[in-house]
């Protein structure tokens, strides 16, 4: 309770006793003498006073009008009225307490019990007012827990319809994946066979997308996505896309149109990896969403360049089915596709457009869509890229060592390498992709069976490949023990690591701890070939 002084308005038409109760009153309250109801209403449109001292019998208007016109208006009727009158039968006192009065006295007043009473109303007034308060803010803390439990009932909701559609999104082509290669080992026919195995290689290749969504969005979701930035054709980045995707536009009769602006450098600065893939993804949903006959056109222009650093403007467009203003408002939201019906009959995890805006965020860009229901969509970002240099090397121009190479390219015959890999499947997978190659490969179950083979001849090798989860010891324990060995070779033996663990701080880890490079898994033959190639110098 704050020391002002609290505010009361007395209405008599005797001049005495409005004296008289100032007088009683004013060194505690803050006193507003009045000679009638009706003026009393004039006093109202200045003050609020907190209490009002009223009496019944008044011309122009007595007590009883007063109190009726008070409690009718909402901007008074929550002031506490007590009758001070000289009308002392029960009746009278039964009216005004009915009317909306909180006490009724009689004239003549006795100072103490007048005093006494005014403080115990002005008290419970204010123990009223405080336990409205806390109503409300009970009310308010109930709204917001039922907002609170709504929006995590939705959340939850959402959640387990994306769990429910990445199980599908995985057992479905894991399916195809199993019953393509059962079905292979029943063939006779080679060409069939081939068949097969290639829809089943094209399915393993969805699992495999769908496992680098849900990861990309674990990254996004624990703010680990980060970029990876090296220099490289601009035109030829997205040249080898539109390659990729041209060949399901075929399928579909869809003409795929590309315009770029010569005004975009020929060579640029960024992540070529994560650019690939935000153009990649919308290309796909793209052609995903247009039907046959339709038409997609990817444009690209240079909007400005400031000190070395260029701003590109990059656009998808196609004639497909369109999206609605409402479905655009979840478009980029984690867990909330813009429609799970289409989603479910055109596929996808739905995360790709949430990965799609972090990593153009990160790249300083912005994304956003121009679209009507049935009228196609255009998705348009930009990124900020740096200028590269004019001449780039032959090798990286064309497209890094890894391009075209073959196994029987590499003169191995006479080399022995030494791979720790604990899963006999990926064993035999490695020893098959090399094995055009004339390689010798000694295998190790754990890290300590490697060291110990490492040990008793390491002269004998000429690289090490390495997983990282091992039973018994660790790729990265395997690797601590050999560079700590007291002879030469054991600092200069090229270590490369094999694993599935493929974020950017178990890249940091292998190589922080001795390691000379890294390989993702599930491995592709071209990436081990040229990493054999470059680490043998060969």
């Amino acid at each position: 309770m704050d020391n002002e002084k609290k505010k009361i308005i007395v209405v008599d038409d005797n001049v005495e006793n409005l004296t008289a109760l100032k007088n009683t009153m004013k060194d505690i309250y803050e006193v507003y003498p009045c000679p009638s109801g009706a003026k009393m209403f004039n006093i109202l449109q200045h003050i609020k006073p907190d209490m009002i001292l009223l009496d019944v019998e008044m011309p122009e208007m007595n007590g009883y009008e007063a109190i009726n016109k008070l409690k009718s208006d909402d901007k008074y009727k929550g002031i506490p009225v007590i009758f001070l009158t000289s009308r002392d039968d029960a009746q009278s006192e039964v009216k005004g307490l009915n009317i909306g009065a909180v006490d009724y006295l009689h004239k003549p007043f006795v100072a103490p019990l007048l005093l006494q009473r005014i403080k115990t109303h002005l008290a419970l007034m204010e123990q009223e007012i405080e336990i409205e308060h806390l109503l409300e803010l009970k009310t308010d803390e109930v709204k917001l827990r039922e907002v609170a439990e709504l929006e995590a009932e939705d959340a939850s909701r959402a959640k387990g319809e994306f769990l429910s559609h990445m199980s599908h999104e995985i057992r479905s082509p894991l399916n195809a994946v199993i019953g393509m290669i059962n079905i292979a080992n029943d063939e006779k026919d080679i060409e069939a066979i081939k068949l097969y195995l290639k829809k089943a290689d094209n399915a393993a290749k969805h699992v495999l997308g769908v496992i680098n969504d849900i990861l990309d969005m674990s990254k996004i979701e624990t703010n680990k996505l980060e970029l990876s930035y090296s220099e490289f054709d601009f035109a030829k980045m997205m040249t080898s896309i539109v390659d990729v995707i041209s060949i399901r536009a075929q399928e579909k009769h869809i003409q795929v149109v590309v315009n770029m602006n010569p005004n975009i450098p020929t060579f640029v600065i960024s992540d070529e990896l994560r650019l690939s893939q935000v153009i990649t993804n919308l290309m796909t949903n793209a052609i995903k969403f247009t039907p046959e006959n339709g038409k997609v056109q990817l444009s690209a222009e240079k909007l400005d360049e400031k000190d070395g650093e260029i701003t590109v403007r990059i656009e998808v467009a196609d004639s497909g089915i369109g999206i609605s203003p409402e479905q655009q408002e979840k478009l980029f939201s984690a867990y909330n596709q813009a429609d799970s019906s289409i989603t479910k009959k055109y596929g996808g995890t739905g995360l790709g457009l949430v990965i799609t805006k972090q990593i153009i965020e990160l790249m300083q860009g912005k994304i956003w869509i121009e679209s009507e229901l049935n009228k196609g969509a255009k998705f348009i970002f930009t990124i900020k890229v740096k200028q590269g240099a004019q001449t780039v090397s032959k090798a990286v121009s064309a497209g890094s060592p890894v391009a075209g190479i073959k196994a029987s390219d590499l003169h191995l015959q006479g080399y022995t390498i030494l791979a720790a890999e604990d899963m006999d499947f990926n064993r035999e997978v490695l020893a098959k992709y090399l094995e055009k190659t004339g390689v010798t490969i000694d295998f190790a179950e754990n890290g300590k069976i490697c060291v110990d083979k490492f040990k008793e001849n390491p002269d004998k090798y000429c690289l090490i490949f390495m997983d990282i989860n091992m039973p018994e010891m660790t790729g990265d324990e395997a690797t601590k023990v050999i560079r700590a060995l007291d002879f030469p070779k054991a600092k200069e033996i090229p270590i490369v690591a094999m694993t599935a663990d493929v974020f950017k701080e178990d890249v940091e880890k292998c190589l922080s701890i001795g390691m000379n490079d890294h390989i993702s898994k599930p491995i592709v033959p071209k990436i081990v070939l040229s990493k054999l190639k470059q680490h043998l110098k060969l």
